[in-house]
Formats: structure tokens, sequence, C-alpha cells
């Protein structure tokens, strides 16, 4: 898990986690054959908060015992500007079953982040705990 501190004007992801499909319990085994979410806990500091209309993580499942990416998904939102108001909030992706994968593999999600706020971009990034397929 990587974790930054956001000032004002940065935006960042401040944890990423693999989860069960629509919940918020982490995995530390996922079975092959389900669906599942990757949460990123993110915040918007105050000031890009107030220009802030679009942010979205560009999540990739990679096997770390074969050394592939196996999957990658798009998590994306259109936001509303608010003033003088920090945002922490949670992105959720979905996937869907892993292919190309075997029992026994280690997993890692990573993300970049991005928010659009007018003139002003700002993107991060971070890695979840590894963990293990099976069936």
């Amino acid at each position: 898990m990587t974790t930054t501190t956001s000032n004002a004007w940065d935006a960042s992801i401040k944890a990423l986690y693999v989860v069960a499909e629509k919940t918020d319990f982490s995995i530390d085994v996922l079975d092959l054959n389900l669906p599942f979410d990757v949460l990123a806990d993110v915040e918007i500091g105050e000031n890009i908060n107030e220009f802030a209309t679009r942010h979205e993580a560009r999540v990739s499942i990679v096997n770390l015992s074969t050394g592939t990416r196996v999957a990658v998904e798009l998590g994306a939102e259109d936001l509303t500007p608010v003033r003088d108001t920090p945002r922490r909030t949670q992105l959720r992706v979905p996937f869907g079953a892993l292919a190309n994968s075997q029992s026994g593999d280690v997993m890692q999600a990573i993300a970049s982040y991005k928010v659009n706020a007018g003139a002003h971009t700002d993107v991060s990034y971070a890695f979840s705990e590894p963990f293990v397929v099976g069936n």
C-alpha cells in the first residue's frame, strides 16, 4: 500500500486494495472464477477540488509469479467542484474473473490516478498489498 499526503493543490491515492465484489472487505486469496473490485481511497486537496470535474483510476492486475499484466480496467467519475473543501472518497473499479492465471499465483493491483480540474491535472499512483489466487 502506498500512502502520500495531499496539499491544497494535490490529488492522490491514499490506499489501494483488492476487495470481494461489491464489498469493502479486503481479500488475501481470490477465487479465480469470481469477479472482484479494487478500491482506491483518494483525496483531492481543497484548492484543486474547486475546479475538479473528473477523476479516474487506471488499474492493472499484475501476476508477480509470471511478471505479466493479466487485466486492466478504468474506473472514472464526473465530479462537481466544491469550494474550500478537500474531497475524501473511494473510487471502485470492478473486474471480472481473472484469466491467464493459475491457482497459487501471486498478484498485485497497480493504479495510476488522475484528476482533471480545469487547466490543472494532477496524477499519482499506488500499489496494493500482494494477494494469491486459488480455486
